[in-house]
């Protein structure tokens, strides 16, 4: 820089910093002194080959003038004196980087230069990339990683509820350089839903940008069943009742209610998740009752043991009936106890009166037997039976004692003949402590024996 006792002074940024594809402003300042006024400045951008290459030239009389590599690209920032030597780089690219030259002509204090460093900030275009499908009961594993590629390399970090760790590799490229972050975590039913956040800070940025992962873990709940408690009895004839059956997973899992070793009792329907009773419980209600629960992750089932058992008034009335129908079962047992007495009753005494009747009838046989043997006896002689009869007459008195013997002690039968010609016969009895038969023939011509008086010894025989 070239300036006399009364120069003023040109004022530059050492550096100065842009982002990719915005405006950047290249600031030249003079403060000149009283009677200085700026004349030309001119901008120039040093080369790879460490050359100068003119970018631009802003002139007080002739105007701007812009290299056709900038054209259209670089304006002069503010109209006026050139004092204010600035110029605007629009849409910034990393070929800007670089070390810049401002050049001044002044009058009348001459020339003036100082340079400064551009540097193209690259923000990063940060992406996420989820893991492979989380499972419950996975270990660990990839939940997402973070890539963002920048100038300078910018800095990725995490932010989420969930436990893990994460790890970070780094690349460098000519002009940019890259950071990758995985995230790691032990999948588990807590973590479906949460968010895992990739937060990436870089210069270029105005404000951290973030990217947000929701994550999705697959899983399966054991299943339960609401309205039916174990060891829980319902009553017949109750109304309303229905089950449901609980489980959650993700995806969603679908319900299928089946009945064990049978099918569903009439009135009951299957609606969602849940096991309608449409109608009053009865005991055909009884039954094991199972869902399924099932997604494409897992499938579980559940179990309900329904016990259906009588209501009170129920009770009472079978008891009701069982008394009613003892009582009637008693009853005609009674009957039937007293038929077969008065059947048994009547069959004994049926059967001693035959007995009676065929007692009487061999006793009477066994007596006439006797009569008409000695009747034949006596026929045979007609003498002898005379002086039998009048013997016994002459004996009466005789007879008559011994009648009063047998009367004490049997009971007889004399048979009296009313003529020689063996006609009708009279049967006389005496009374006594047994039964016995004294047959007597006495003809009439001869007398009739007084009852009770037998003719001495005429035969006996007891019976």
């Amino acid at each position: 820089m070239n300036a006399g006792s009364l120069a003023g002074v040109l004022e530059m940024e050492r550096s100065v910093t842009a982002v990719l594809g915005q405006d950047v402003v290249l600031p030249c300042r003079y403060r000149a002194q009283e009677g200085e006024k700026v004349v030309q400045v001119t901008w120039l951008k040093q080369g790879a080959d460490g050359q100068n290459v003119e970018v631009a030239v802003l002139n007080l009389e002739y105007g701007e003038h812009v290299q056709e590599p900038y054209a259209g690209r670089v304006l002069r920032r503010a109209p006026g004196p050139l004092e204010d030597g600035a110029i605007v780089l629009k849409n910034a690219v990393q070929a800007d980087e670089g070390a810049y030259e401002c050049r001044l002509i002044t009058f009348p204090s001459g020339n003036f230069q100082d340079s400064m460093t551009l540097s193209v900030l690259v923000p990063p275009l940060p992406s996420l990339n989820p893991g492979p499908r989380l499972e419950e009961g996975q270990g660990r594993t990839l939940a997402a990683s973070c890539t963002a590629e920048g100038n300078p390399m910018p800095t990725v970090t995490w932010e989420t509820q969930v436990h893990g760790t994460n790890s970070t590799r780094q690349s460098l490229h000519p002009r940019s350089a890259s950071v990758t972050s995985e995230f790691f975590l032990v999948p588990g039913r807590s973590m479906n839903g949460k968010t895992l956040t990739c937060v990436v800070s870089h210069p270029g940025l105005p404000h951290e940008k973030r990217i947000t992962h929701v994550l999705n873990v697959a899983y399966l709940s054991d299943a339960s069943v609401r309205g039916h408690e174990e060891e829980e009895d319902w009553q017949a004839g109750k109304e309303g009742v229905s089950l449901k059956c609980l489980g959650e997973g993700n995806p969603p899992p679908t319900y299928n209610w089946t009945r064990l070793n049978g099918p569903m009792p009439e009135g009951v329907k299957v609606k969602g998740a849940t096991l309608l009773f449409q109608k009053p419980l009865t005991p055909d209600d009884t039954g094991v009752y199972i869902c399924q629960v099932a997604n494409r992750f897992a499938a579980k089932e559940v179990r309900a043991s329904i016990s259906i058992k009588e209501s009170e008034l129920q009770k009472v009335n079978v008891v009701s009936a069982s008394v009613v129908v003892v009582g009637v079962i008693a009853a005609v047992l009674l009957c039937l106890l007293v038929l077969v007495v008065v059947f048994m009753t009547l069959y004994h005494r049926r059967k001693t009166r035959r007995i009676s009747e065929k007692y009487e009838e061999e006793l009477t046989l066994t007596r006439e037997n006797s009569i008409r043997r000695l009747y034949s006896s006596h026929s045979a002689s007609t003498r002898n039976q005379t002086e039998e009869t009048l013997h016994l007459r002459g004996d009466s008195r005789q007879g008559s004692l011994r009648g009063d013997s047998l009367r004490g002690t049997s009971i007889c039968s004399v048979m009296v003949r009313r003529g020689p010609g063996g006609g009708p016969l009279t049967q006389l009895a005496l009374q006594g402590g047994s039964r016995c038969s004294c047959p007597v023939l006495i003809p009439l011509e001869l007398g009739v024996a007084a009852p009770g008086e037998v003719a001495a010894g005429a035969p006996c025989r007891v019976l």
